[in-house]
């Protein structure tokens, strides 16, 4: 791609779950896509946002500029629709991802998390594959024979049919996302703004010709899906706003320019779709942008063929910029008889089974050739029409690479680790930690992936792991129905163990944190994660949520411990630090949903297999002895069963992933069913400290700490912090 093609290569980065962009950059790109008439405006106010939304409510530029293609022709009319269609597929792609970044571990028990983590699910279609407002985008492409368009989210940017300008927006909003410890008000008020609009226009001037197609409530950010008994997210967006407001000094004000700026980029993002479907209209411009797409790849033959005073590879390599002037030079030349496509030797030789060029074009791209050549005769087009108006200045470039991060910035201890990785972005030097501290944990993990009883089967069962899953059930109930009933732990003993837990049980599901990504959360094999995910957090019921639950329970016990993401908790003396070992390998793998995905699944159905039917069941006893809640334990018991519950969709998710991979490669099969074993082996490692992979990591560490930078007494490593102090902006690094 050339140097026009700088969103979309911005897009395709920010669709990575993974990805990482600097804050300054990333305000930089909201500026550009919100225009230069945005910085002369006032601050950003609710008022404004809603008489902008109410103005685009109402715009019937695209309800026009169908009736006129209507009017026309249906062929018109056709063209215009598939257009809109492809050229909406990255916006599309972004319905939800507003919110996708903001639930972290450290804000587990935040009710305001909770409202957005509901308002996320709705987006998602919890509880189902491909069931995503996006996914309903994509149904509709598939019912206009559009197959070829209808793909994935991150394959969009390969789609040259799309125009740059198009993936601006899109772009700016999966960035922000990454970023939501830095933008998280802003994105609140996005989300807001989207919601209170509702359809787009164009959605909302195409539905009419479409009406039966599918069920358009789902592109309508501000209707519910009916799947996770929210009835208006449009409230429920603008409760979240209030929250903010009114739990944070000055977030009212970000989240009222969050939305304004919204308000205004959609605006924007809505002109040059109309733009380019007006050029589809407008035959000239049709037919010079399909040669501007092939420009480049034409350039290389056809030295041999004159088109006025130079080769016609050399026009083609001109038109990669500037195409218009090849299109008048054709209509001049002897390959056009003007107004009859029928006649011309463009049609019937160059491209006509026997021509040079034959099969290079789609039937599409042959009907926008023909239609310009009858279109010839009639009256020239205005020179103002030349180039579509993309509507959007190219982004600033990026840095080649990220800086490389400085000593105080690389090296954490493991209670500043705990502290610092329950947010949710990743910087370079954060994320090369959970790297680091992941693959040391599965390095020692692979040598206890075979221990006695407890492994998956050495070859993935081709019926799946259903079998398996209720033969670990059985041995779990022998295991509790032959333990010494008599045998109690001590009450402290039981206090103790439920304080050690503590960091472990309140970040509840943070393996599963990457799966709140949109696209994620919606495939086959990240749907039922995302689902195991919302159940932890209770579903976006305060009385339902596990950290909450937990908690609750320590307090019956007389034990007050500080907010799970306070630094406050990770220094508490009342918990060990090895109490922390499991918990850092929980936050650093749940931040790499990509890199460690079948560890991932495999790690999950070990920690909702854990305790099922077996030491759940023992806690009961044993709480219930001391007059403690059994509540917690119960929960999990019924939610993680292995008919219905979490262990059998964690078991589900690694049958479909490994059902993709097919018998034609049996290399590869197993040994992504061996990194899925590891995993699961890897809720019982305990990497010893002295010794093994785990010692040269927190070696190397220590070499790199610096004078003053985090240690055990809690001083912490520099490193600059926004002046704000809600939890669930917390930035790392």
């Amino acid at each position: 791609m050339g140097e026009q093609a700088v969103w979309r290569r911005l897009y395709a980065e920010a669709v990575e779950p993974e990805a990482l962009f600097e804050v300054s950059q990333v305000r930089t790109l909201m500026e550009q896509v919100a225009g230069p008439e945005r910085e002369q405006r006032d601050t950003g106010t609710s008022d404004r946002m809603l008489s902008e939304v109410e103005r685009q409510r109402e715009d019937v530029r695209h309800a026009d500029q169908l009736r006129l293609a209507a009017h026309e022709s249906p062929e018109a009319l056709d063209l215009v629709i598939r257009g809109l269609l492809v050229e909406a597929l990255p916006m599309a792609s972004v319905l939800g991802v507003c919110l996708q970044g903001l639930s972290a571990p450290g804000v587990f028990e935040d009710d305001l998390q909770l409202q957005a983590l509901t308002l996320l699910a709705d987006d998602i279609g919890v509880g189902r594959p491909r069931a995503s407002r996006y996914d309903e985008y994509r149904l509709l492409l598939e019912r206009e024979l559009l197959h070829e368009h209808s793909l994935p989210a991150e394959e969009l940017a390969s789609v040259a049919d799309i125009d740059d300008a198009l993936f601006a927006l899109p772009a700016v909003l999966l960035a922000m996302s990454r970023r939501s410890d830095a933008f998280f008000f802003e994105l609140v008020g996005a989300d807001l703004a989207w919601r209170s609009l509702g359809l787009l226009p164009a959605f909302a001037a195409l539905r009419p010709y479409r009406e039966s197609a599918i069920d358009w409530s789902r592109l309508d950010p501000g209707t519910a899906s009916g799947q996770t008994g929210l009835d208006d997210p449009k409230a429920l967006s603008a409760r979240l706003a209030g929250l903010c407001a009114d739990e944070v000094p000055g977030a009212g004000e970000r989240v009222a320019q969050g939305a304004a700026w919204m308000a205004s980029a959609l605006d924007r993002w809505s002109s040059a779709l109309l733009d380019r479907c007006a050029a589809a209209l407008e035959p000239e411009r049709a037919l010079a942008e399909l040669i501007r797409r092939r420009a480049r790849e034409a350039a290389v033959y056809h030295h041999d063929f004159t088109l006025g005073d130079r080769t016609l590879a050399q026009w083609f390599r001109e038109a990669q910029t500037e195409p218009l002037p090849l299109v008048r030079a054709l209509a001049d030349s002897k390959l056009v008889r003007p107004g009859d496509h029928a006649r011309s030797p463009l049609v019937r030789g160059l491209i006509g089974p026997r021509g040079r060029m034959f099969r290079i074009f789609t039937p599409e791209d042959v009907n926008v050739i023909n239609r310009w050549i009858d279109s010839l005769p009639a009256a020239p087009d205005d020179d103002t029409a030349d180039a579509p108006v993309t509507g959007y200045p190219a982004p600033a470039p990026r840095p080649a690479s990220a800086p490389s991060p400085g000593a105080a910035e690389v090296a954490m201890e493991l209670r500043e680790a705990y502290y610092q990785l329950q947010g949710r972005a990743l910087s370079p030097w954060s994320r090369a930690y959970a790297v680091d501290y992941v693959q040391a944990w599965l390095r020692a993990s692979r040598e206890n992936v075979d221990r006695d009883g407890r492994a998956l089967p050495a070859a993935w069962p081709r019926e799946g792991l259903r079998a398996w899953l209720l033969d670990q059930h059985d041995q779990h109930d022998l295991a509790f129905t032959e333990s010494d009933p008599g045998a109690l732990p001590s009450r402290e003993d039981i206090v103790d163990s439920t304080v050690q837990l503590a960091p472990l049980t309140l970040i509840d599901g943070a393996w599963l944190q990457g799966f709140t990504d949109v696209h994620l959360a919606s495939s086959r094999v990240g749907f039922p994660l995302f689902e195991i995910y919302w159940d932890e957090l209770g579903n976006g019921e305060m009385p339902l949520n596990h950290p909450k639950i937990y908690r609750d329970g320590l307090r019956q016990m007389g034990v007050e411990l500080p907010p799970t993401g306070s630094r406050e908790f990770a220094y508490d003396e009342r918990v060990r630090e090895e109490s922390l070992r499991l918990p850092v390998y929980w936050l650093s793998i749940g931040k790499l949903p990509r890199t460690f995905l079948p560890e991932i699944l495999g790690l999950n159905l070990a920690m909702e297999l854990s305790g099922v039917g077996g030491s759940y069941r023992s806690a009961r006893r044993f709480l219930k002895h001391y007059g403690f809640s059994t509540h917690f334990v119960d929960l999990h018991n019924t939610i993680d069963n292995v008919s219905t519950g979490h262990s059998a969709w964690a078991a589900e998710a690694i049958d479909t992933h490994l059902r993709r991979i097919t018998t034609a490669e049996p290399e590869r099969l197993r040994a992504e069913w061996e990194r899925v074993r590891v995993g699961y082996a890897s809720l019982a490692t305990v990497p010893p400290e002295d010794d093994g992979p785990m010692a040269a990591l927190r070696s190397s560490l220590r070499r790199l700490l610096p004078t003053g930078a985090a240690s055990r007494t809690g001083q912490a490593v520099p490193a600059p912090r926004p002046s704000m102090h809600h939890p669930a902006v917390k930035v790392i690094g």
